[in-house]
């Protein structure tokens, strides 16, 4: 069953520079969300899709509970019906 909404949410996510690395690949073994773009100096942007708002702070707080994270912060969250989002746009 599909969800009726699809949240996604944009968060730039703050490392201590020396467990950047592992905590990146820690995100992605995980399948927790995106990591679009991250940088040695331990930050990372972090794209989550999820089918609540719940669910985004679940993923969140998994992030923020990984070694060495210091904070994520929410930059952008957006919802909207995944009928909305199927239909073509002109």
């Amino acid at each position: 069953m599909k969800p009726e909404e699809l949240h996604i949410a944009g968060c730039v996510a703050y490392m201590l520079p020396d467990h950047a690395a592992t905590i990146v690949r820690a995100i992605r073994t995980a399948s927790l969300c995106e990591v679009p773009r991250a940088d040695a100096s331990g930050r990372a942007v972090l794209l989550i899709e999820r089918e609540s708002a719940a669910a985004v702070m679940d993923v969140i707080d998994a992030v923020r509970a990984l070694e060495g994270v210091i904070a994520v912060h929410l930059a952008y969250q957006h919802a909207e019906s995944e009928s909305e989002m199927e239909k073509p746009h002109p």
